[in-house]
C-alpha cells in the first residue's frame, strides 16, 4: 500500500469518526433541548398565572381602598374601642 493511500485511508477514517461523534453530540443536545421544552413551558405558564393573580390582587386592593374612603366619609373612624360589657352613658 502506498503512502498516499494510507494517508487517504487514515484521513477518511478520522473524518468518519469525527462525523459520527459530531452527529451523536448534536442528537444528545437536541434531545436535551426537547426535554427542557415542557419544563420551560410550565415555568412560563406559572409566571403568567402569577401575573394574573397579581393583577387580580391589585384590582381588589384598589376596590378595598375606594370602599374605605367611601365608608370613612360616611362614618369617620376614631381610636375609641367600644366593648359590649361597658356601660353606655
Amino acid at each position: 500500500m502506498s503512502t498516499a493511500s494510507k494517508i487517504t485511508f487514515g484521513s477518511s477514517c478520522l473524518l468518519a469518526v469525527g462525523t459520527f461523534l459530531g452527529i451523536n453530540y448534536l442528537q444528545r443536545s437536541e434531545r436535551e433541548s426537547l426535554r427542557q421544552g415542557p419544563i420551560k413551558d410550565a415555568e412560563r405558564i406559572a409566571a403568567k398565572e402569577l401575573s394574573k393573580k397579581q393583577k387580580v390582587n391589585d384590582m381588589e386592593h384598589r376596590e378595598q381602598m375606594m370602599l374605605q374612603e367611601k365608608f370613612s366619609s360616611v362614618q369617620p373612624l376614631n381610636n375609641e374601642i367600644i366593648r359590649a360589657d361597658e356601660e353606655q352613658e
